[in-house]
């Protein structure tokens, strides 16, 4: 008899670790905040933030995580300064708000709205992977604002942040350099820096931010990266097809 009761426990258990895990399902969390001072709502000429991102919608420990690091990458995106605890979204907004007035009032002679918009979308999702691509457009004073598009790769089955090596084998980096070089006019026998660019150690580095589309991978290097601001921001495209041998996970 206890030896029924041991296989049928066992059977159960097997049961349960195969067991289908839902799928993740998202809604757009958006925030919006507006500053009175200075404005000018007939020309939309006020400092303003905006977030407009997928928000995992379940209860659970794998959508609160998901959650959170989207959180924590939005609030580095927008908090220039960070000299400050900022534990929400909302949080967020209305401290880009208050440091904009504070400024604002120390310099009176200073008008020019601040503006702060993030965007995301999700751009690719499977049973092994989920990618989301942030846009930012960032402006608070000086000579020119800034924009960037980042990723965040997760692992759908436990709401956990995917790394590059995760992502990929080791060989993609060779891959990679090969196309980076051709694209850019740099021989191979040349230093990757010999034409201006400067990644660190001199030795050619995969990008921080890497996401995925249905037919495409896009290597994103953001303005300051690897190249002057000037430079812009430099990509690297590979069809999925062609890129897909060097995937760990997908």
């Amino acid at each position: 008899m206890k030896k029924l009761v041991l296989v049928l426990t066992l059977n159960l258990l097997f049961l349960g670790c195969n067991k289908d895990v839902p799928k993740l399902s998202f809604d757009e969390l958006n925030i919006e905040q507006v500053s009175e001072m200075n404005c000018n709502p007939e020309e939309e000429n006020c400092t303003f933030i905006g977030i407009k991102v997928p928000w995992a919608m379940g209860k659970d420990t794998r959508s609160n995580l998901l959650n959170s690091h989207i959180e924590d990458h939005i609030i580095k995106l927008i908090d220039y300064q960070d000299a400050k605890e900022l534990n929400s979204l909302e949080n967020l907004a209305q401290t880009f708000i208050d440091d904009y007035e504070a400024s604002a009032k120390e310099f009176a002679e200073y008008n020019i709205p601040w503006e702060a918009f993030v965007e995301g979308k999700v751009t690719y999702e499977s049973e092994k992977l989920i990618s989301i691509q942030f846009d930012l457009a960032l402006f608070t004073g000086g000579a020119h604002g800034y924009t960037s598009i980042t990723f965040l790769n997760f692992n759908p089955e436990t709401g956990r942040l995917l790394s590059n090596k995760e992502l990929f084998s080791q060989d993609f980096k060779d891959f990679a350099e090969k196309r980076f070089r051709k694209n850019n006019d740099i021989p191979e026998n040349e230093s990757i820096n010999s034409t201006g660019f400067f990644f660190e150690g001199d030795k050619f580095q995969l990008p921080q931010n890497i996401g995925f589309y249905p037919n495409k991978v896009v290597l994103r290097y953001n303005a300051y990266e690897i190249a002057s601001y000037s430079e812009g921001n430099i990509q690297l495209v590979f069809k999925m097809e062609e890129a897909k041998k060097y995937f760990k996970i997908l």
